[in-house]
């Protein structure tokens, strides 16, 4: 018990956006200050381990290694970067999720925007997450301090608050191939779009979409959950969600990206219940979660349905709010820690 996992993208908020739109970078530095912050709450909060992911930014090294070692081995707490190799890609992301699965992590921080989360799950789908958003167009992940992730991440680890009572299971989309590729999945969304090659992989350009199923149709998002949103929404907890057919003589206007709105002309829209499907066939290329993935050839076939089977998601408010509620914070009187 009490072991807390952390992984760093380093490539989060730095993706051609920042060229075609208007978001923000986030830097190396203020994600060294993340992982930091999120070690000390979930250390404070009980954990006895915690499991660093290493990257090729070196970004939990360099966040460890200005802490109080010593104060940490008084504690009893071990602070490890895990020995996988890091090759700079998203596959390192699912390759750490899976890692910790096997070292029995209890909860997992996972910084990064809905891409890399989602990858977080293709490594790990039953993993206890805190999702910290360090990316762009993020919808799965919440803005919140890391103090207060790492604390309630160590809460949960170490069993002062039971995961069942303060977290929900996500939505996914899952991806079925009709040429026999191994499957895939989007927490947020799924697109099909007009296009041969992945490219740069983020999406902006409303013409070229053919098709959207979103698990996440929240209103006030940016992306292209966005469009499912203002037009039937379906919050994350809600089951189901939204399939978008476009083209056609109907127009919303979105925000596909920070600062970027557009009139997207569509056909259809309806609701996607948990038992329905949607096939949706190429040529074209296939964005999960904003982003371009997979190049479907002509008459290929990619059937999709959503399941509330994804990751428990930890609600950091309502662990501290748990944790309160049990007189874990206080301290007997004369009692220094």
């Amino acid at each position: 018990m009490g072991t807390v996992g952390v992984i760093a993208n380093p490539a989060a908020g730095k993706d051609i956006r920042r060229l075609v739109a208007h978001a923000s970078p986030t830097s190396d530095a203020a994600k060294i200050g993340v992982v930091r912050r999120a070690v000390l709450g979930a250390v404070d909060a009980g954990a006895t381990r915690i499991l660093l992911s290493p990257d090729r930014h070196n970004l939990s090294t360099r966040a460890v290694e200005g802490l109080d070692w010593e104060t940490s081995a008084a504690a009893g707490v071990a602070i490890d970067i895990l020995d996988e190799p890091a090759y700079g890609w998203s596959g390192d992301t699912v390759a750490m999720a899976t890692r910790m699965a096997k070292e029995g992590v209890e909860v997992v921080v996972v910084l990064g925007g809905d891409g890399t989360q989602r990858d977080a799950a293709k490594g790990w789908l039953d993993l206890a997450l805190v999702a910290i958003s360090t990316g762009t167009n993020n919808v799965f992940p919440r803005s919140v301090d890391a103090t207060l992730a790492g604390l309630a991440a160590g809460l949960v680890a170490a069993g002062v608050v039971a995961l069942d009572e303060v977290s929900h299971r996500a939505k996914v989309a899952h991806v079925r191939f009709g040429d026999g590729s191994n499957d895939d999945l989007a927490l947020v969304d799924l697109a099909l779009m007009d296009g041969q090659f992945t490219g740069s992989r983020a999406v902006w350009d409303p013409g070229s979409l053919r098709a959207l199923v979103a698990c996440i149709a929240e209103p006030a998002a940016i992306g292209l959950s966005s469009i499912a949103g203002l037009l039937m929404p379906v919050d994350r907890r809600s089951p189901g969600g939204v399939h978008v057919q476009f083209g056609g003589p109907h127009r919303v206007r979105a925000p596909l990206a920070p600062g970027i709105f557009s009139d997207v002309a569509f056909s259809f829209v309806r609701a996607l219940p948990v038992s329905s499907q949607v096939v949706l066939t190429g040529p074209g290329v296939l964005s999960f979660d904003g982003e371009r993935d997979k190049v479907l050839v002509a008459g290929a076939t990619a059937t999709v349905h959503i399941r509330p089977d994804g990751p428990r998601v930890i609600d950091v408010d309502a662990t501290i709010a748990a944790a309160a509620r049990t007189r874990h914070f206080h301290r007997p009187d004369g009692a220094v820690r």
